[in-house]
């Protein structure tokens, strides 16, 4: 029986954008993450926060991942953070897993309102 957990509109500020001006200030993104699991993931049987992800400690790597790094690119933002996930996760679940990761932004532009990156297994 497969199975997955989604994580919507998870908000991150990073520094982010093509100029040295634009990447001084912080912009919020949004994140979304789709994590595949071939089976049930023990915490579906016992229940236990210990047993699956926890969505406030992984905010808090994510963002602290952010605070280290500044990014030209959403493309290069997106695999970043698809590698410091597979990697984080894999450790912490020791299962195999897929996931799907997508960041949106907010452009500075009047004609673009919203552009988006995904990248997934």
């Amino acid at each position: 029986m497969k199975s997955q957990l989604t994580l919507e509109k998870l908000n991150l500020l990073v520094k982010l954008g093509h100029s040295i001006e634009e990447r001084s200030t912080p912009q919020w993104i949004s994140v979304k993450i789709k994590l595949g699991f071939s089976g049930l993931p023990t915490a579906c049987i016992n229940d236990q926060l210990t047993d699956t992800i926890c969505y406030a400690a992984l905010a808090n790597e994510l963002q602290q991942f952010c605070d280290k790094h500044s990014f030209k690119l959403i493309e290069a933002l997106t695999y970043q953070l698809y590698h410091f996930l597979k990697k984080k996760l894999s450790k912490l679940l020791n299962i195999p897993i897929n996931i799907f990761l997508c960041i949106t932004k907010n452009p500075q532009l009047t004609e673009v309102k919203q552009s988006s990156f995904s990248m997934s297994d």
